[in-house]
């Protein structure tokens, strides 16, 4: 420990912490460049502003969107990188400090105790005093005095010994940072690579579990969230990504930023992985990769938008969930800042291939909510893929796929209470088809979902059991159902999946539908679509009558 006890007493860790600083600088930096390119280059060549002006389109569009989008990717890989550093040097810095202190307190406690303190570290004894060896009592003292010599030396050795692993931990955590990520010959899993490196350094400095709620409980979620300065929101945003996008009641900001992160990070590690690795067949590996790029650029379209209300948030992403059917969740619009938040939640043969079509749609729900609402007022939709749908006809009889993704459905709606917070918005949980069972299962159990109003189209049933819409948690006046009269849903509602909600007896309110099948509930300009927007803008529909199972139409 030659040098290092010098080194250790006159280590300052304000030079440690400016450093950081300055990674830190550069990481917001990345950040908000990153998102400036997003906002003013990628997003408005991407968006389509009607037919007079279309996306950037030809031959140099095709050759330019990759390298702009890999601009984007090297900014996110030395914002990534940045964080990790200054992570590093900051968790060096303390670890000193603490060791320096502890160094300190040893040696005072030595030096009162009237022992020497080497330049060194080694302590020695005092000589012995005159007459000491015929002294009983002195020499009682002498052993007392080796004795704590010892536990001294102790605490100096482990002092040493901590600063010296926390500067050896440091210098190995930053000598992974040195790959050269951003050379330009590589044309893929450059991102990959800055993840493994950042994974690598929390391993190296015993951070591999950095505390982060569970995420149970979205109140805790928000709680902890706000505990954070805006420097460490930043931080565990960029190096723990995935944990941070999951977090039910922290801000959608916060979740859209760190799940874009981790989107990039999926487009990455396919692109530069095959079908093989991943387990996949090529076709369900290509479907995957595609499905990813064409999410980015859907949000990439939304970039353009100046209007908050009109830009989009992605709440989750996870690809892999549900077996490969991938889960995922996007707002358009902020639902934190929105008067009126609708959720909506796709039925039987919805993956994450349709998510692309589920963001088209809750756009087109929002347009015709916005229509409705008040002066001033502002709407969100939130398309909730969420959990396990069905793939097919046949599996949509299984009401385990609904009834295993409740608890989180009522988490996420809790969430979207608490980030949201006073004055509340005015939310509507809708659906369509199984989707409607899953939601009812939701809303009938736990304390419900706590909405304000829920729609359900071409519903087979709201949950097993659920015969009266008052099961649903709800002021029955607040359920709307809308069934066409040729949708084939009819066939089997109210058989497994809980009572047909049209019928006579479920109570609720049945809307005006104009429209013909099981899919044309949203067709534009139609009054089932109008009727769909005055709900999400609380504005009463138009009704009709309930139904008597066997007469069909019962007048007012």
């Amino acid at each position: 420990m030659t040098g290092v006890y010098e080194l250790l007493v006159k280590f300052d860790p304000h030079g440690l912490r400016d450093t950081a600083k300055a990674w830190k600088a550069l990481a917001h930096a990345m950040d908000t460049t990153g998102q400036r390119h997003r906002n003013q280059v990628n997003g408005p060549l991407q968006a389509s502003n009607g037919p007079d002006k279309p996306a950037w389109e030809g031959a140099d569009a095709t050759a330019a969107r990759p390298y702009m989008v890999k601009t984007e990717v090297q900014m996110e890989i030395i914002r990534m990188e940045s964080e990790a550093a200054a992570l590093v040097l900051n968790t060096v810095a303390e670890r000193m400090y603490q060791a320096q202190t502890n160094l300190t307190n040893a040696v005072n406690r030595a030096v009162d105790a009237g022992l020497t303190v080497s330049a060194d570290g080694v302590i020695t004894m005092p000589p012995p005093g005159k007459g000491e060896a015929n002294d009983p009592e002195a020499q009682k003292a002498r052993q007392q005095l080796g004795s704590e010599m010892k536990g001294f030396q102790d605490r100096i050795d482990a002092a040493l010994k901590a600063a010296q692993t926390a500067s050896d931990q440091g210098h190995s955590a930053l000598v992974s940072l040195s790959a050269n990520t951003l050379d330009p010959s590589r044309e893929a899993g450059s991102l990959l690579t800055a993840k493994n490196n950042v994974a690598g350094i929390m391993r190296e400095l015993n951070l591999v579990d950095p505390y982060i709620p569970d995420g149970k409980d979205p109140a805790k979620n928000a709680e902890w969230w706000k505990s954070l300065t805006p420097e460490q929101q930043e931080t565990y945003v960029t190096l723990n990504a995935a944990q941070v996008g999951n977090l039910d009641g922290i801000p959608a900001e916060a979740r859209d930023k760190a799940n874009r992160l981790v989107l990039d990070q999926k487009i990455d590690a396919l692109t530069a992985g095959s079908a093989s690795v991943f387990g996949l067949s090529q076709e369900d590996y290509d479907k995957r990769k595609k499905t990813l790029v064409d999410i980015r650029g859907k949000l990439e379209e939304g970039a353009n938008e100046r209007v908050e209300t009109k830009q989009m948030f992605l709440l989750a992403i996870d690809p892999e969930a549900y077996e490969g059917d991938g889960r995922a969740i996007v707002a358009t619009g902020n639902p934190d800042k929105a008067s009126h938040t609708a959720v909506w939640v796709p039925g039987t043969g919805t993956e994450l291939p349709g998510v692309p079509d589920q963001m088209n749609r809750i756009r087109q729900f929002q347009r015709t909510a916005e229509l409705q609402a008040g002066a001033g007022e502002t709407v969100s939709v939130i398309s909730y893929l969420g959990y396990d749908t069905p793939e097919s006809i046949p599996e949509a009889g299984n009401p385990m796929r609904g009834v295993d993704g409740a608890e989180d459905m009522r988490r996420f709606s809790n969430g979207l209470r608490v980030a949201h917070g006073e004055p509340k918005t005015h939310l509507t949980w809708m659906a369509h088809s199984y989707g409607t069972f899953a939601l009812g299962e939701a809303a009938k159990a736990g304390g419900g979902l706590h909405a304000d109003d829920i729609l359900a189209l071409g519903s087979p049933g709201m949950g097993v059991g659920v015969v009266r819409a008052e099961q649903l948690n709800i002021d029955s006046d607040h359920v709307w159902i809308g069934t066409s009269t040729s949708d084939p849903i009819r066939v089997v509602s109210g058989t497994v999946l809980g009572a047909a909600p049209h019928i006579a007896g479920f109570g609720g309110n049945n809307i005006e539908v104009d429209t013909s099948g099981h899919a044309g509930y949203w067709t534009d300009d139609s009054e089932s679509l109008k009727n769909i927007g005055k709900i999400i803008a609380d504005v009463p529909p138009s009704t009709g009558p309930k139904e008597d199972p066997v007469w069909g139409r019962i007048p007012h």
